[in-house]
């Protein structure tokens, strides 16, 4: 018999948040301690985890599903976030679903949110990340192709 981590059934404290059962969060973060450390925090908490190093690995989890919240590093080294997100934007297949930056310049944290994104500043703290993430949840928009209408 899997141990309950193989066999990827969540183990969900008394405090689990209810809106994070069947929630999608794809994690892009370059360093592997810190993918871990969100996975661990976000998978006990009931989220369903993929987790991607770099935009190129995230772009093919977004094409193959797109998550319900992504959770990405504002800081990463050759990342470039915001030209990865236009060209994620820019298929008008996959849906919209809400952004949460992790970052330690408090400048880029204050225009990431007045573009509208969460963030959560780092040294990331496990119920910061939560709360955050619970909270993107309920911004998460109906599919794009079926909102999307043509004029004619």
């Amino acid at each position: 018999m899997l141990a309950c981590a193989e066999q990827r059934k969540p183990y969900l404290p008394p405090e689990a948040n209810l809106l994070s059962r069947n929630v999608d969060v794809l994690v892009i973060h370059d360093d592997a301690w810190l993918r871990h450390f969100l996975n661990i925090h976000l998978w006990r908490a009931g989220y369903q985890v993929r987790m991607a190093r770099n935009a190129i690995d995230a772009s093919a989890l977004v094409i193959e599903a797109a998550p319900d919240v992504m959770v990405l590093d504002l800081d990463a080294p050759g990342m470039k976030c915001f030209e990865f997100l236009a060209g994620i934007r820019a298929v008008r297949t996959i849906p919209f679903f809400p952004l949460v930056f992790l970052t330690a310049d408090v400048t880029a944290a204050v225009s990431v949110s007045e573009l509208g994104a969460a963030y959560v500043q780092k040294p990331v703290r496990p119920e910061r990340l939560l709360a955050t993430v619970a909270l993107s949840t309920l911004m998460r928009r109906p599919h794009a192709a079926g909102v999307r209408r043509t004029r004619g």
